[in-house]
This record gives C-alpha cells, sequence and structure tokens, in this order.
C-alpha cells in the first residue's frame, strides 16, 4: 500500500478575507514556508495569526499540516478538531485529521473523517487511497476493494492496484481471488517483479513446486531486490540438487539484507552437505549469535563442532541446548562424544547412562518435561505480573544505537526535523542574566514585572533579562567583570547595608564562575533586605550550579574552575541531599514573595525532577504553566516527565505544545514516542 498512498496537503487560497492585511499577510508567509518545507517556521506564523484572530479556522488547519509533516499527530487531530469546530465545511481539515487518526490507529474515525471530505471531493484519489488503507487496518476487507477498485477506475493507468487487491485477498485466505488478482497485476505491469514474486509464494503453498520456481526465476529476471526470492529459489534449488545454483541464490539473499538469519541457515546447512564444515559453523554462528533461542541451529553447529575437532565449543553448545530441554537423548549423546574425545571418559560414561535411562523411561521423562516447561512459563508471568504498562524510557534507550536519517537541508531547523536524534533531557533551569541570546521561535513570555520593576531602579549599569541558555563569554567580557567586582567592592566598603551593591556583586561572581564568593553576597543582600526576591531566585540557581560544577569536577578529575552542563545522577543527589534542600527553599521563599514568578516554579520543577520527585515536579510545572500558558520549557519537561512514569498519552500532548510553542525537539521524541 505504501508504494500508492503518499499524503499530500493541496494548500489553496480560501475566499474568506481577513480582516487585517497583516493576518492576511502573514498567514501568506506561513503556507509559503509549508510550501517550502520549513515547517517549525510555518508553525510560528499560524500561531501568530491565531493569537490575533483564535476564531478563524484556516489557520488551525494549516498548523495541522505542518505537525503531520513533523509527525506530531496528535498536535495535528486536536488542531484539526478546531478548525472543524470553527467552521465545518473545509475538506482539507477532515482529510488531515482523517490521515492524522490513521496514523494514530484511530482506523474508524479516521474512516469517518474520509467519508466527510469525500462528500466534498468525491473522486479525489488521495483520501480514497488513504481510507481504503485505513479499511484494510480496520479488517473492513471488502470495503478497502471497494476503495481500491474504485481508484483504480478513476486512475486506469496505475499498475499496482491489482497488486494491492490481491495482496488483501490474501489476508482473507481467498487464495483463489489473490491468484487472479496477481495475475491481472502481471499482465498490466511485465517490468515489475513484485507480481511474480508473491504469485509464487502462493503456488509454494499449494504444492505447485514448478510453477514457483518458474515464478521466482521471472522475479529474479527482473532485478527483484527482496531477499526473500533468492532464499526460495534457493531452496527448490537444493531440492533438485542444483547445489552451486543455490549457494549463488543464498549469497544474494544475504548481499541484500546481511542480518538476514534464514539465509545464513540455509547456507550452513548447504555448506555441511557439501563438507564445507568450518564455512557452515561460521553461518550457524551468526544465527544463534543473532537469535539465542535457535536450538535446531545450535544443534547442528553442535555436531559440525565435533566433525571438525572443536570439543570444547560442542560440549558449550550441547549444555545449552541441555538447559532448555534437561531430557533432549540426542544431545546427551552429542556431548558425551565431545567429553570422551577430550580424555574424560568416566564422565562420558555417566552421561551415556543418563540418556539410556531418559530413553528408556519415555512416558516418564516426556511428562517430567511438560512440568518443568509449564513451571517456567508460570515462573515468567509472575515475574511480568507487576509490569502494567510498556517502559517508555526504553524506547529512547534503544534510539541510541540507531543511525540518524540525514536531513537534505543539513543541520538546522527546517524539512523533518523530527529524524534528527533528540537525548531524553530535561531543559534547563531559568535565571537572571546580563546576556541573552535570542531565540525567535519559543513563544515563552520571558517578561516580568519583577524583574522590570528591578531594572527601574537602576541599581544595576545594564538590564537583567532572564533565559536558560549559558552564554560563553570572550576573554574581554569577562575582564570587564573582573573589573566590576574590584569597584563595588570598593563601594561596598562604603556603604556595607547596600543590597543591591552585594547583589550587583553576586551576579559578576557568577559570571566569572567564583560561585561561593557570588552565593555569599546573595546571603548578604537577603539577610539585609529579607524581601529581595531575585537575590533568592538567583542564590538557588547558582547553588544549583555550584552542584554542577563540584560533580564534574569529580568525574573529570578537574580542579580548575569550569562549568558544565552535566545533568545531576541518582548518586550527586544523594550526596547533596542537602544543597538541594536549600535550593527548595530560596525557590519556596521567592513563590511566598512573588506567587506568579513563573520561572521560580519551574525551576522547582526541574530540582524536584532531578530528586526524582515526580509528582511534586508535576505539581511545580502545572504552576508555571498555569501563570503563563505559553511557557514551552514547562511542557517540555512535564512531557518528558510524563514519559517517565509511562503516561504516553499525556506526554504526547505535552510534546505536541512544546513543539508548537518553539522547542523544536519535541519532534524527535514524539517521533520515537510514537513507534
Amino acid at each position: 500500500m505504501k508504494r500508492i498512498l503518499h499524503i499530500i496537503f493541496f494548500v489553496t487560497f480560501f475566499s474568506s478575507a481577513f480582516g487585517q492585511w497583516n493576518t492576511d499577510r502573514i498567514t501568506l508567509i506561513g503556507r509559503n514556508a509549508l510550501a517550502n518545507e520549513d515547517y517549525v517556521l510555518a508553525i510560528q506564523y499560524f500561531n501568530q495569526v491565531i493569537k490575533v484572530k483564535p476564531y478563524l479556522a484556516e489557520p488551525y488547519m494549516y498548523r495541522a499540516i505542518a505537525k503531520i509533516s513533523l509527525d506530531d499527530y496528535v498536535g495535528a487531530e486536536q488542531d484539526c478538531d478546531i478548525a472543524i469546530e470553527r467552521s465545518p465545511f473545509i475538506p482539507q481539515a477532515f482529510y488531515a485529521r482523517g490521515y492524522a487518526r490513521k496514523k494514530l490507529g484511530k482506523y474508524a474515525e479516521a474512516i469517518r473523517d474520509f467519508d466527510k471530505a469525500l462528500e466534498f471531493s468525491p473522486e479525489n484519489t488521495y483520501i480514497i487511497a488513504n481510507r481504503a488503507e485505513s479499511r484494510e487496518k480496520n479488517k473492513d476487507y471488502d470495503g478497502a476493494i471497494n476503495d481500491l477498485t474504485y481508484y483504480q477506475k478513476l486512475n486506469p493507468k496505475v499498475k499496482s492496484i491489482d497488486y494491492e487487491i490481491g495482496r488483501i485477498r490474501l489476508s482473507q485466505n481467498d487464495t483463489v481471488a489473490a491468484i487472479q488478482a496477481f495475475d491481472r497485476f502481471i499482465e498490466s505491469d511485465t517490468v515489475s517483479p513484485l507480481g511474480y514474486s508473491v504469485r509464487a509464494v502462493l503456488k509454494m503453498m499449494k504444492n505447485d513446486e514448478d510453477g514457483a520456481f518458474l515464478d521466482y526465476n521471472e522475479a529474479i529476471n527482473r532485478k527483484s531486490e527482496y531477499e526473500g526470492d533468492y532464499i526460495n529459489r534457493g531452496i527448490l534449488n537444493v531440492k533438485r540438487n542444483r547445489f552451486n545454483q543455490a549457494l549463488c541464490d543464498y549469497n544474494e539473499a544475504i548481499r541484500i539484507d546481511p542480518k538476514n538469519i534464514l539465509a545464513y541457515y540455509n547456507r550452513g546447512l548447504l555448506r555441511a552437505n557439501l563438507g564445507d564444515n568450518n564455512n557452515a559453523i561460521g553461518d550457524l554462528n551468526k544465527v544463534v549469535s543473532a537469535d539465542s533461542t535457535n536450538y535446531e541451529a545450535r544443534l547442528q553447529k553442535a555436531y559440525l563442532e565435533l566433525l571438525v575437532g572443536d570439543l570444547e565449543a560442542a560440549e558449550k553448545d550441547y549444555k545449552i541446548i541441555l538447559e532448555k530441554y534437561p531430557f533432549f537423548v540426542p544431545a546427551y549423546h552429542g556431548m558425551a562424544e565431545a567429553i570422551e574425545k577430550s580424555g574424560r571418559r568416566a564422565e562420558a560414561r555417566r552421561i551415556r547412562a543418563l540418556a539410556f535411562e531418559i530413553e528408556n523411561n519415555k512416558d516418564f521423562y516426556q511428562k517430567k518435561q511438560t512440568l518443568v516447561a509449564k513451571n517456567k512459563i508460570a515462573k515468567e508471568i509472575q515475574q511480568n505480573k507487576s509490569v502494567q504498562n510498556e517502559d517508555l524510557s526504553e524506547k529512547f534507550t534503544a534510539q541510541i544505537n540507531e543511525p540518524a536519517k540525514e536531513n537534505i537541508y543539513g543541520s538546522g531547523i527546517r524539512g523533518n526535523i523530527q529524524d534528527k536524534k533528540t537525548n531524553l533531557e530535561i531543559e534547563n533551569n531559568f535565571f537572571i542574566t546580563y546576556y541573552r541570546k535570542s531565540d525567535d521561535l519559543r513563544r515563552t513570555n520571558t517578561y516580568h514585572p519583577l524583574i522590570s520593576r528591578y531594572n527601574s531602579t537602576k541599581s544595576l549599569a545594564t538590564t537583567l533579562k532572564a533565559t536558560n541558555i549559558d552564554i560563553e563569554l570572550v576573554p574581554d567580557v569577562l575582564n570587564k567583570h573582573f573589573e566590576s567586582i574590584n569597584s563595588l567592592s570598593v563601594e561596598i566598603s562604603k556603604n556595607p547595608t547596600n543590597a543591591d551593591l552585594y547583589f550587583a556583586r553576586a551576579l559578576d561572581y557568577a559570571l566569572v564562575q567564583d560561585f561561593s564568593s557570588s552565593i555569599d553576597d546573595f546571603t548578604k543582600a537577603v539577610s539585609i533586605n529579607p524581601n529581595f526576591g531575585l537575590a533568592y531566585f538567583m542564590r538557588a540557581n547558582i547553588r544549583y550550579k555550584l552542584i554542577q560544577f563540584k560533580q564534574s569536577s569529580i568525574t573529570n578529575n578537574l580542579t580548575s574552575a569550569t562549568t558544565t552542563s552535566a545533568k545531576p545522577t541518582l548518586e550527586t543527589t544523594e550526596n547533596y541531599k542537602i544543597d538541594y534542600e536549600m535550593i527548595l527553599a530560596d525557590l519556596s521563599r521567592t513563590i511566598e514573595l512573588v506567587p506568579d514568578f513563573s520561572f521560580a516554579h519551574y525551576n522547582k520543577g526541574n530540582i524536584h525532577y532531578y530528586l526524582k520527585s515526580y509528582n511534586e515536579s508535576l505539581n511545580s510545572y502545572n504552576k508555571a504553566i498555569s501563570i503563563d500558558p505559553d511557557f514551552a520549557e514547562a511542557y517540555f519537561n512535564r512531557g518528558i516527565i510524563y514519559i517517565q512514569m509511562n503516561n504516553g498519552n499525556s506526554a504526547n500532548l505535552d510534546l505536541s505544545k512544546a513543539g508548537e510553542l518553539g522547542i523544536y525537539q519535541a519532534y524527535s521524541i514524539l517521533k520515537t514516542l510514537q513507534k
């Protein structure tokens, strides 16, 4: 089905006009970005239109299309819901929602959406094709075939429809109708190997080996790149005693798929029959390395190891087999032979006697084997009984070794950025500083009256800003802060009760990474002014940075004052438990003084996350989001926590929102989560 079903979104102008030129213009720019595969940027443009005119349907629909292109099907479905609620007469919205629902496995709902879309556009082949796929996955095989037949009527030049019909008929176990469909496909497409390949399998199922052999020849003559064609023809060649041809077939199958266990197994058996025992052992080694439960391959391998004199390997393999099947007589005989040849005759006699005992009491040992198997199954069930949900975080552990797909647009944020690997780590703490790296994508509100009011006092040489991105300062800038420390020290000696002077010097100390001195100055500032909310907030941040520094110093055996973005481990949180309690106390004091300071709630959520207090962390992120509904980092981090708690549905929703608000790394995690 994948060969003919491609989601193609058509972006057309709508007759409805915007009340203001700027939103119309922004929508047009967003659609241009969408057409140029700049999906993340397109979402930001549509966000702007939605913010100004949330009652319009089209921006939600366009944003849904962008999210689908980023594999964010949960977010796309939500946007389509809103678009359809705003205007139930946009076929593209039903089509987009149907596609998103199909990807989410909601096949019945997807079919209803495609039905609705077809009411507006009854001959739209893209919608028909997607409905056919949804019907098949919903096990409505007749409905799927009806759609494919209609599709074929509208597009008589498309040759693969009969193949799809045949494949579905095969799902219904209607082999006669399946063969008829594949016959039609072969007749209409004389170049493709596909029809011959599938028809050959059907003929093998009906024991028509001669017919199957001819079809495999035809498929391979048409340059088939399906390893199964070569493996199956190799099996048929062996039956015809054409061993060299069979060996060539297995070699070709392994070239196409170097990890195909069946190809190695069949080649290993063939090589053994031809007396090429060492190479046969090599093939069977690959089989048992890839699948340790393939005991047939292991038994054959052990037998060959006996023949070539690798007694230690043979004995080891027989032991593994007997651990699984403790009453399997041939394995006892094989192990006895390996042990005897290695000179341990008494042990070999004992094993042969055990084999003789089992062989002469087959009924008893057969019942015993059945009981052993039942006990193993019961034990496995008991071990897995407590596991209620899939461990979602395991998906990201497995992803580490997967090769990343290359983005044709390079390392930027254009195209299918969801294919880039992203670590399962939360966003950093927010802090107050003089320097901020601009990020036009993120929608988090970094303005707060507390910061604005302090800036208005002109207590500092420059204005403070909120950010969660550290910037490495160049030497000239660092020197200015060292000079500032000296100047402020002189001022403090003249006016030791001025909390603002200590606060300013503490910021300078933090920037030159003298964290201990910075903490001392923040402490002095709050002792002079117990209501100094920003000082409590920053002391909490610097205490956390000091923990990071100490952790990196221990880990990397460093003695110089260097910073790192290393995340705390469970061991370090235990070592610095008191420090974390002091950090939480400072953040709580900040919140007490300024209850709507969202950054303090957010940072508190991060600290609880590092302490693995997930419920407390969720509460803090919830509060931050209630204050700032566009707090991108809070949604992102809450999504990560939901993954740790195996709450996939909530994680999907939060990560989708984070991506919508500009944290494009969320799309990579969403894609892994939805696998």
